[in-house]
């Protein structure tokens, strides 16, 4: 199985959608939900200006750049508006695994984008990079994450408590989830 080697940026394509990498001009898009108190709420800080965007935008260079995850800027087919990002973090070769992480902007919760995204992305996680394990971290907290991750198969594996520190104010418990290779083939 040839593996990818991250000379070109690899689109994804689905029924609906279209997997990009990230572009500087996509900063105005991607500040509109990292910004959005709601969507934030269990993913991380919330950003306050176009620089702060830059600079996850710049990280998220570097990342593939030292070839240690891709990013993708996802979008509807025909429109070049970023609705979210979706990427894989943390790839470890050697030991073929790889941390799956999603956010989408709130107008386009409910409607299947993230599993559509997400699958799109395990087909090329376990096809093209090889990867045996597909895992995930979730505050526990966050249903919709949850469900999702379940939908698409992946399994609990425990619990770390009060692991995260969330603008409520408060630590949160945090979900671990795996996928395996063997799981998804079936």
């Amino acid at each position: 199985m040839s593996v990818f080697d991250f000379s070109t940026f690899p689109p994804l394509m689905t029924e609906r959608l279209v997997l990009r990498a990230v572009l500087s001009s996509d900063a105005l898009d991607v500040l509109v939900f990292r910004s959005d108190p709601e969507v934030q709420k269990y993913n991380g800080p919330i950003m306050q200006n176009l620089g702060e965007v830059q600079a996850l935008i710049e990280e998220v260079r570097v990342e593939y750049a030292a070839q240690d995850g891709l990013t993708w800027a996802v979008t509807l087919k025909g429109s070049d508006t970023v609705l979210g990002l979706f990427g894989f973090h943390g790839w470890n070769k050697y030991h073929r695994r790889a941390e799956v992480g999603y956010d989408l902007t709130r107008t386009r919760w409910g409607q299947g984008i993230g599993s559509e995204a997400v699958r799109a992305m395990l087909r090329f996680g376990f096809e093209q990079m090889n990867l045996n394990r597909i895992y995930a971290n979730t505050i526990a907290d966050n249903h919709e994450s949850v469900r999702l991750l379940e939908k698409l198969g992946f399994q609990r594996e425990g619990t770390r408590r009060k692991h995260s520190w969330e603008d409520d104010g408060t630590f949160h418990d945090s979900a671990m989830y795996g996928l395996l290779r063997d799981e998804y083939l079936r």
